[in-house]
């Protein structure tokens, strides 16, 4: 992540489209009361095609599972939809692969006439939104030990990511240990 204090650093924008966004989202997330989260924790890339920002979670950087957001403004994508394109996910080390339009989990704006500092005001809310959502961690335990963890969002029971030995294996039993992370 990003050393500074400025949110979302590290890529000033390729275009005036992606300045035009970054300076709204920087905007709004200067507005953010997050326990745990700083400037530090975000940061903007230039990944190839798509503008790229990323916030790691307070609370579970050692999964890194991420928040993802790829404001498109070339491309195939934004190339079909006359416009730009927005994704946001629940991401993992490979920026935007586990994005699917049709799970109502992740962003997704493509089509909309919109201006890039308006998609900068939908990633700022849904990735707040995002922030703001209750996560637990399970755990299975054999002779006083873990031997299987989930995380889940609380809230949908989305399973954000699995450690141990045959996680799934213990699925089948509630878990010995339920701990609020956020």
């Amino acid at each position: 992540m990003t050393s500074g204090t400025q949110w979302f650093g590290g890529e000033p924008g390729r275009n005036e489209a992606e300045t035009a966004f970054l300076a709204r989202l920087r905007q709004e997330a200067g507005g953010w009361t997050v326990d745990g989260l700083s400037p530090g924790d975000t940061w903007a890339a230039d990944i190839g095609l798509p503008l790229y920002v990323d916030i790691d979670v307070p609370g579970l950087s050692e999964l890194r599972r991420p928040l993802q957001v790829g404001f498109w403004t070339g491309g195939p994508w934004a190339g079909r939809s006359s416009g730009y394109v927005l994704q946001g996910v629940w991401g993992d080390d490979h920026p935007l692969d586990d994005h699917d339009g049709n799970d109502p989990e992740c962003l997704t704006v493509i089509g909309v006439d919109a201006s890039p500092e308006q998609h900068a005001t939908w990633a700022a809310e849904w990735l707040l939104r995002q922030l703001r959502r209750p996560v637990v961690r399970e755990e299975w335990l054999r002779d006083d030990r873990v031997v299987a963890s989930t995380w889940r969002l609380s809230d949908t029971g989305t399973v954000l990511a699995r450690q141990g030995n045959s996680p799934r294996r213990f699925l089948r039993r509630p878990p010995d240990q339920v701990t609020q992370v956020r």
